[in-house]
């Protein structure tokens, strides 16, 4: 006979006490970031944001450069292909009769309308009365039309129509009439004056002028004798660099006054950044961008360069607001210069024969 293990009374309750107890495996970890990681992840993506986010907006920029550039081609092919019809380069405008009474004159329309049927857009040409200034109540309809065209997309206050200016335009007739601007302004030379029709020595005026666009020009290509390439036709001016209540008033697209659609090289480029005293109202009429370090200007010959605000500009007494050498006979509305007084690059760039030679490495 085998021999039986003894009974142990304290093993058995054991026994039976594991018998009654259902023992579970072990339950996995709960995976989760704790509130440290959590905060280290949230400062890595802050960083990248901050190292990504300018050159996000520098290619933005880049391709709204590029769209101004392709804006100012346009706007030079248009004017070829004017200068072939007519045998001119378009005017700046010409006063027109005011409607208000017999004999009066205001303002005329811009060349942006003058050269509206060669960039396909005849049907707004077609709604120019041009008998009549573009002020008349019988010419707010044109006001609105917005030619993307004549608008940098780097210049966000251009690229928005306002409500027409009440005192501006003559008692425009009743309804929801609104106003376009532009980025882009024809070039008068090295200033800009406003003859008056009505002075014995209106033609004078006229002849003073020494650039490609201005009141009452015909200039044609055999006039441009400092040569196509290094003649500017067009130029930019920043209409969001203006305060808001200049903005309602100033740079209409379709407006002949002659520092809406018109623009002279007397002042440096970006002028605000510079220290020529104050300018008012001709710091309208002188060049500036949104675009860091300088504006497009388009040539005669239909190329487009950006110059810097930093070429070369004849000095500025900030007294005065005068150049040196350069007078101002406000009695005859004429400028002057004196002998031998300094032209800068920029400025000579601006005159359509004044003898000048410059390089293209001066630019």
């Amino acid at each position: 006979m085998g021999r039986s293990e003894p009974s142990c009374p304290a093993r058995q309750k054991a026994l039976r006490f594991m018998s009654t107890v259902s023992v579970s495996p072990p339950s996995p970890r709960t995976s989760g970031f704790t509130l440290i990681e959590l905060l280290v992840v949230i400062a890595i993506i802050a960083v990248l944001i901050a190292l990504l986010l300018p050159a996000v907006q520098a290619a933005r920029e880049a391709a709204r450069r590029a769209q101004c550039t392709n804006n100012l081609k346009q706007m030079g092919l248009a004017v070829a292909n004017y200068e072939s019809a007519t045998g001119t380069l378009p005017p700046g405008s010409f006063w027109a009769a005011s409607g208000t009474g017999p004999g009066k004159t205001a303002d005329g329309f811009s060349p942006f309308v003058m050269i509206l049927p060669f960039i396909e857009q005849a049907n707004a040409y077609n709604l120019v009365n041009f008998s009549l200034s573009y002020k008349n109540p019988a010419n707010v309809t044109i006001a609105g039309v917005g030619i993307s065209a004549f608008m940098c997309p780097s210049d966000p206050a251009a690229l928005q129509n306002q409500p027409l200016s009440t005192t501006v335009y003559q008692a425009p007739p009743p309804g929801n009439w609104t106003q376009s601007f532009t980025s882009y302004a024809g070039c008068t030379g090295i200033w800009d004056i406003r003859p008056r029709l009505a002075d014995s020595n209106f033609s004078q005026q006229v002849a003073n002028m020494n650039g490609t666009i201005y009141m009452y020009s015909a200039v044609r290509m055999g006039d441009i004798q400092d040569g196509t390439s290094s003649t500017i036709l067009f130029g930019e001016r920043g209409h969001s660099l203006l305060s808001p209540t200049d903005q309602v008033v100033n740079q209409f697209w379709n407006s002949g006054y002659w520092y809406d659609t018109m623009l002279e090289t007397y002042y440096p480029i970006n002028a605000h950044k510079k220290p020529v005293g104050s300018l008012g109202a001709r710091y309208v009429a002188n060049a500036s961008s949104l675009h860091s370090g300088g504006a497009n200007f388009g040539l005669v010959d239909g190329s487009v360069r950006f110059l810097k605000d930093t070429i070369d500009s004849w000095p500025i007494n900030p007294a005065t607001t005068l150049a040196a050498g350069s007078s101002y006979d406000q009695t005859a509305n004429l400028y002057s210069i004196a002998a031998g007084s300094k032209v800068g690059v920029y400025q000579a760039l601006s005159t359509r024969s004044g003898g000048e030679v410059i390089g293209a490495d001066s630019y």
